[in-house]
């Protein structure tokens, strides 16, 4: 048998970014207060939540949304995506048991990051995650010029580590962006659900466990048995 190895997604796989975003929205609430008054801040701060779909949303789309639905941020799509992607970053908590994980799968497998978004956010995310170090193969659309599930990122990434798709696990939180994707390609999947059902009429996963931050014992369930 061939040497595995295994790629993640980053945000909402590796770190909370759904922790980093609620920080996020409670930071640009308490900067604008009269933007978002104490009687309707409740609804607000939920309606800035679905608009982000937990990252699944276009970032000009997301954007755009959001300053057309608060005009009073007297912000352009532009500079509200300045400001949220400066700041995002730094409120990313390291999370010890992933770091603990991941350093102990890269005696035993090639690992690599493969995910969606600007080299500047995301590198800076795996920065303030103490991931940094750990991780040198990253491969971000921004940088490879294609988004998941496009093909060409994870084989940028195969190329990389050497490994025939049937060797690589990859591990991440969107179905069709990293689940379907990798899947095309022949390899294992497994998915972090963080709680959610597995939408009707698209292909398993090989494996899912419901997060990695926080609860890092079912993905080492999982890196055992695939390793």
């Amino acid at each position: 048998m061939r040497p595995r190895a295994v790629f993640f997604d980053l945000d909402d796989t590796l770190i909370d970014r759904a922790g980093a975003f609620a920080s996020y929205v409670e930071d640009l609430v308490i900067r604008h207060p009269r933007v978002f008054p104490e009687s309707c801040r409740a609804a607000d701060v939920a309606e800035l939540h679905a608009l982000d779909g937990r990252g699944s949303t276009d970032r000009t789309v997301f954007c755009r949304r959001v300053t057309e639905a608060f005009p009073g941020l007297g912000l352009s799509p532009e500079e509200l995506w300045d400001d949220m992607s400066s700041l995002l970053p730094y409120l990313v908590v390291p999370s010890v048991g992933t770091l603990a994980l991941v350093e102990d799968l890269r005696k035993r497998a090639s690992v690599a990051v493969v995910s969606n978004g600007s080299g500047r956010v995301q590198r800076a995310k795996l920065h303030h995650a103490g991931l940094m170090h750990l991780l040198p193969d990253v491969f971000l659309s921004g940088e490879v010029g294609a988004e998941k599930p496009d093909a060409r990122i994870f084989q940028a990434a195969l190329a990389r580590v050497d490994r025939a798709p049937e060797d690589v696990l990859h591990v991440g939180d969107d179905p069709e962006r990293d689940i379907v994707g990798a899947t095309r390609l022949g390899m294992a999947t497994c998915w972090v659900s963080h709680g959610r059902r597995w939408p009707h009429g698209l292909p398993p996963p090989t494996f899912t466990v419901e997060r990695i931050t926080g609860d890092t014992k079912p993905l080492a369930e999982v890196l055992a048995r695939w390793t």
